[in-house]
């Protein structure tokens, strides 16, 4: 059976959590964050499977200016990768 979201975490800058979290909410739908560790700056995404591919797209777009970077938790997901 298929999961209805992916769930990744990621470190982000401090400063910009809530950026990113505005941020989120402008591209309806595309996933929903949830601060996991504020002192680590450490982020969950919930990324519906249908919206995947849009996610990583703008992941590449901000992650740079954010210093967004994914925090691999275990064995990476073949399918949605």
């Amino acid at each position: 059976m298929e999961k209805d979201t992916i769930q990744r975490l990621y470190r982000i800058n401090r400063k910009d959590i809530s950026t990113l979290k505005f941020l989120l909410e402008s591209y309806e739908g595309i996933a929903v964050s949830r601060t996991i560790d504020d002192k680590l700056a450490l982020v969950e995404m919930m990324i519906p499977v249908g919206f995947y591919q849009t996610f990583m797209k703008l992941v590449a777009d901000i992650s740079e200016e954010m210093g967004m970077t994914p925090v691999y938790t275990g064995t990476p997901d073949r399918r949605n990768a």
